[in-house]
């Protein structure tokens, strides 16, 4: 981070954590720092900046065989399910429409505008992948398409999954529930009992993500090119959390 002469790295830091952890006014928050609100402002999207950076140190998506094996045992051993290395699901974060002739776009199915962000996690809620930007109107499917993530997923071997909703297609190794058309037999009905109970762990995951850090529920921002930056920031965070806390328990 660059060096402010008014505030020190730790005040900075915990001025942008306060900010993204609660629904209060930037007025507020400054007048709580002892800051002017342009300041903090600046300090805010300046760490997010730089917590959005260290994305890759802090979320990875498994190669080795051996990291796939250690994250299917966790699923296996939680809920029974073999062979499975993340489930993924994406999110709606509410957000001003943009006023541009694409603001339509930004609406999704329940009327709000909002960006999509998909994760990616295991059973410890940790992310593996994230993926954001795309306005709230497009559909999971195809978000999921674009992302990068995608063709990670298809070059795994084939001992290894992912589970996602009805909402993903159904490919190689991307697994989604029978559709429930009111005829399906015991076997795909305990199928889809056995992928629900295993895949909840990303809604978990989501939940916990919205719970730590309340901006999020409204990202009340104007500067539209920086709120998939804020985002990514609070998924940094997030996995930064759980690993210090696994760390000490």
């Amino acid at each position: 981070m660059v060096r402010e002469r008014s505030m020190s790295v730790d005040k900075r830091i915990l001025a942008t954590l306060w900010m993204l952890g609660n629904q209060e006014s930037y007025r507020s928050v400054a007048d709580r720092f002892g800051i002017s609100k342009g300041t903090l402002h600046l300090t805010v999207i300046a760490t997010c900046r730089v917590l959005s950076a260290m994305m890759e140190q802090h979320i990875k998506f498994p190669e080795s065989r051996h990291e796939l094996k250690t994250i299917a045992d966790g699923f296996q051993q939680r809920c029974g399910m073999p062979g499975v290395v993340g489930a993924v699901d994406g999110t709606h974060i509410a957000c001003p429409a943009p006023i541009s002739e694409h603001r339509s776009s930004f609406f999704n199915r329940k009327g709000f505008a909002s960006l999509v962000l998909q994760v990616v996690c295991d059973s410890n809620l940790k992310f593996l992948d994230i993926y954001t930007g795309w306005p709230g109107s497009v559909h999971d499917a195809r978000v999921y398409r674009n992302s990068p993530v995608a063709q990670k997923i298809e070059n795994l071997p084939d001992e290894f999954h992912v589970l996602g909703d009805s909402a993903y297609p159904l490919t190689r190794h991307l697994l989604v529930p029978y559709r429930e058309n009111g005829h399906l037999d015991q076997l795909q009905k305990k199928f889809n009992k056995c992928h629900s109970s295993t895949r909840v762990d990303v809604e978990r995951a989501i939940g916990l993500l919205k719970c730590k850090f309340r901006r999020l529920k409204y990202l009340d921002m104007l500067m539209e090119l920086e709120i998939p930056v804020v985002i990514s920031a609070c998924c940094v965070l997030h996995n930064f959390i759980l690993q210090r806390v696994r760390h000490r328990t």
